[in-house]
């Protein structure tokens, strides 16, 4: 092999090729040539190169992969059944691959998440990976998390296996009871009752009536409060309850109005129901409420050293999402008020009086207001005011010769919380052609605030008859002619009506088709109804497109990502690929977190690994896009053009 340290050209060597063979070294002019052998120095400089290129592409996957490391945790490692453990899978060294489902004899597991980390530390990076799982035991006794597989580029990892140990539920001592007829055997109870004072750390019951001394009869409103301090996780199973039987509850909220409040310098949250109770019986009463609440109590978390070998974890911050929780069912018991209920009273009560016991205004209509003797009328009567709409009745018509009256109608009252409105009608028949009008009617109630009997009268409704109706009964006078007609004039009919008699034929026609029956009618009636049902079909069809929610999302979404996507082409004409690959990014998060119902900026490569086909090119797309954003890296302008084309692809964008 000939190196030639020279300047001159081919031809110039060519004539002197022959000196080469004679002398191994020589000198011609000013230029000097060597001869080498065929093992000489330039093949191993050529071998060497090679080796350095092939160690630079194999070197940082074997060392990343001999750094790649999985493990697990289980905290805690003991627990009770009816509460949870925390399993973690930790991979460190990467953050691909994702762990199969734990198993384990008599254990539950369900997905919590997961969280990453990645670190840049002169010019070197490290990342780690961390899958929850909660853990549930079927049973109380020893059990066996078995290892968990990992696939990481076509490796397969396992994690040790994890022991632990689940106990009992721990049951509440029942306390011994002693009665008539000696001891009795008390179960434990299947909640705790817990009376202010006693649940301070959780929240504590109120009721508030408007006023301690009510009547019988007499609605009383009131507001019940259940508060909660802040953070606690509750979760309300009946609505409030009042124990004992001494009350009747009249209405009360389906649903409670929560709020927020600040008592003593510490934050609640503030549920309030308004209702109204009433009570039949005489006497002083214990009146308090009972509300039923699950209550979700965080297991004390032991934290390990170094759970995922990384400080951050350590932080309270992750408290409440690495604690297990279990639930607590209690009841929230208000303190006890006493409520003095006192009994009508009997001087001054009207006949009529049913029981009615508030604040009322009477209103009286009828129509119609012109008939004739023995036509039905019907009187309208509205009830409206504050009181116990279950005790008012119709008013009373009075008992009167006159007239023919029906039992009356009621509709359910229109009332919420004791205030509203209660309407009757009843049919009347006048029976007294003198009659001019209708009387009064009757209502009496009870006035808690004056303390007294009060009696309503409506006003007299005029009305006006006309001779005898349908409905009277009465048969009227008829005149009787005193003398015969002539028996040669005949006295002609007073008052006909009839048509008169047609002398000539009308214009002659071959049938008499009625219009229905034409054929030419009927097609035009079948062409209308199409029409009328194609635009009906059209109507509910433009309805239900402008009227779907989830319609109109995906219209909105389609608008934005195809905007995105004409900013991407922009950027690749512009052969700016920074721009490019985070508009890649923000298109495909927006895209799945339509998709997956979730917040877009949470979207990341591990949740388009675990969710798309292992052969969709979306989640490298976006891997490169995460990459680039840490590192700067740039692409050529027919990558751009690729990764452009797969995006509008895989997302089904034209």
């Amino acid at each position: 092999m000939l190196i030639f340290r020279s300047t001159k050209t081919k031809k110039t060597m060519k004539r002197y090729s022959t000196m080469l063979h004679r002398d191994k070294i020589f000198q011609y002019g000013e230029h000097r040539f060597s001869e080498q052998p065929i093992s000489a120095r330039p093949f191993w400089g050529a071998r060497l190169l090679f080796l350095l290129i092939f160690a630079a592409l194999t070197l940082p996957g074997i060392l990343q992969a001999a750094d790649i490391t999985v493990e697990a945790g289980l905290s805690p490692k003991q627990f009770p059944v009816d509460q949870t453990a925390l399993l973690t899978v930790t991979i460190n060294g990467s953050n691909e691959g994702q762990p199969e489902n734990p198993h384990g004899d008599g254990l539950q597991f369900t997905y919590q998440g997961q969280s990453s980390q990645m670190q840049w530390i002169n010019g070197k990076s490290s990342s780690s990976i961390a899958y929850m799982f909660m853990v549930q035991a079927d049973q109380p006794g020893p059990h066996t998390i078995e290892p968990v597989t990992v696939h990481i580029n076509g490796k397969k990892y396992q994690t040790k296996a994890i022991k632990c140990s689940v106990l009992p539920v721990a049951m509440p001592a029942a306390p011994n009871k002693s009665g008539q007829g000696g001891g009795t055997a008390v179960t434990p109870p299947s909640s705790t009752r817990l009376r202010t004072g006693e649940a301070d750390k959780i929240g504590f019951m109120r009721i508030i009536p408007k006023k301690e001394t009510i009547y019988s009869g007499e609605l009383l409103p009131f507001t019940i409060k259940a508060v909660f301090r802040q953070g606690i996780r509750a979760t309300i199973k009946s609505a409030p309850r009042l124990p004992g039987g001494n009350f009747v509850l009249d209405s009360m909220d389906d649903k409670p109005v929560q709020s927020e409040e600040i008592i003593q310098g510490v934050p609640y949250t503030v549920l309030t129901w308004q209702g109204s109770l009433s009570s039949v019986k005489q006497g002083v009463f214990p009146m308090e409420v009972e509300l039923d609440v699950s209550l979700l109590v965080r297991a004390q978390r032991q934290r390990p050293s170094s759970m995922f070998g990384s400080p951050l974890f350590n932080d309270p911050f992750f408290d409440d999402f690495f604690s297990g929780f279990s639930r607590k069912d209690v009841t929230l018991v208000s303190p006890r008020l006493e409520l003095k209920v006192q009994d009508l009273p009997d001087s001054g009560k009207p006949d009529d009086f049913s029981g009615a016991v508030g604040t009322f205004s009477l209103a009286v209509s009828a129509q119609p207001t012109t008939v004739r003797t023995g036509d039905p009328i019907t009187l309208k009567m509205r009830v409206q005011g504050t009181g116990n709409f279950d005790r008012v009745h119709a008013p009373v018509f009075p008992n009167n010769s006159n007239w023919k009256t029906y039992p009356p109608s009621s509709q359910a009252a229109d009332a919420v919380n004791g205030k509203g409105k209660k309407e009757f009608e009843q049919a009347i028949v006048p029976v007294d052609p003198q009659i001019k009008a209708i009387p009064p009617l009757r209502f009496s109630y009870f006035d808690p605030q004056a303390k007294n009997y009060v009696t309503l009268n409506s006003d007299p409704i005029p009305i006006t008859l006309q001779g005898n109706g349908k409905g009277s009964g009465r048969p009227q006078p008829q005149s009787v002619a005193t003398g015969s007609p002539k028996a040669g004039n005949p006295e002609k009919p007073s008052g006909s009506k009839l048509a008169p008699i047609h002398t000539k034929f009308g214009k002659a026609v071959h049938g008499l088709q009625p219009l229905y029956q034409s054929l030419w009618f009927q097609l035009l009636l079948a062409v209308g109804l199409l029409l009328l049902l194609s635009a009906i079909f059209l109507m509910v069809r433009n309805n239900r497109i402008n009227g779907d929610p989830v319609r109109a999302q995906k219209k909105a979404l389609a608008r934005e990502l195809q905007k995105l996507v004409e900013q991407a082409n922009q950027a690749m004409e512009n052969n700016n690929s920074q721009v490019f690959l985070e508009l890649c990014r923000r298109i495909l998060q927006k895209r799945f977190a339509f998709s997956w119902q979730g917040k877009a900026e949470a979207i990341s490569t591990a949740d388009l690994k675990q969710q798309l086909p292992k052969d969709s090119p979306l989640a490298e797309i976006f891997k490169k896009a995460e990459h680039a954003t840490y590192t700067g890296e740039e692409i050529s302008r027919q990558e751009m053009a690729r990764i452009l084309t797969i995006l509008k692809q895989e997302i089904h964008l034209s």
